[in-house]
């Protein structure tokens, strides 16, 4: 891959953004390869994927590449572009997916950040979301993605006035997760995501379709899910719940298969 470097060891999959050059922007290319990763993920049974730049990085992603965003002579708010798809696949892996943030983000790249589980900064990370600022529309399931980190007020403002939010003021608002020194994010983001490995991955991968199920639909209706009813009785049934209750038990750590 061009634009995109990957690497897994002990059920963590790292995909690292490679387009320095270009302050991180996405092209076509790179977003089929951040999806190719992604998947590959999924085949190897990874349980999270930590996304980032390479490190040191002053911008972590500026976004979808101006002369790349959709034509309005078919459709002016696409729902299926390239980045969308993109986005969907990440947020449909079924582990937990964590964005290292070193450097800026921007447009497009906030997107990318917010389809995250969770996110983790330093303090030179900063978020402006900049569609008012060249004339772009935004489609529902964008707007949604926004409001899911933040109340609508501020989501609001971000959107209407294009203004930076620095690293503080996310962490504040809840975008952020956690502001960790430079030199401490590496191993910070490590521990972070060794703790959720060692959690049972089915519970893990039914939270997370709750959660995004439920900036859609009715509690009722996610409780009535055919899929989330599937999970559930996949969950009580399987050998993860009886290790789970043993282990607890026997005052030792669980070892979870997934199953």
């Amino acid at each position: 891959m061009e634009y995109i470097l990957y690497s897994a060891m002990n059920g963590i999959s790292y995909i690292t953004l490679n387009n320095d050059g270009k302050s991180n922007s996405l092209n076509l290319q790179m977003l089929d390869e951040l999806t190719e990763a992604v998947i590959r993920a999924g085949k190897e049974k990874s349980r999270v994927i930590v996304i980032r730049a390479n490190q040191g990085a002053k911008v972590w992603c500026a976004g979808l590449r101006i002369d790349q965003l959709p034509s309005p002579a078919s459709d002016p708010v696409p729902y299926e572009y390239a980045l969308e798809k993109t986005l969907k696949t990440i947020e449909r892996f079924e582990g937990a997916v964590i964005g290292m943030i070193e450097g800026s983000v921007w447009g497009g790249g906030c997107e990318l950040a917010f389809a995250c589980d969770i996110l983790v900064g330093t303090p030179a990370a900063s978020f402006a979301i900049t569609p008012a600022r060249i004339g772009a529309p935004y489609n529902p399931n964008q707007v949604n993605r926004v409001l899911q980190r933040v109340g609508s007020n501020t989501a609001m403002e971000m959107f209407f006035t294009g203004d930076t939010i620095d690293a503080k003021r996310a962490y504040e608002l809840g975008i952020l997760n956690h502001v960790v020194n430079p030199g401490n994010i590496q191993s910070f983001t490590g521990t972070l995501s060794g703790k959720i490995v060692k959690n049972a991955p089915l519970v893990i991968s039914l939270i997370k379709y709750q959660v995004h199920r439920l900036a859609e639909k009715s509690v009722e209706q996610v409780s009535n899910d055919p899929y989330n009813r599937k999970l559930i009785e996949k969950i009580y049934y399987g050998s993860d719940f009886e290790e789970g209750k043993k282990a607890f038990i026997e005052k030792r750590e669980a070892v979870f298969k997934g199953e």
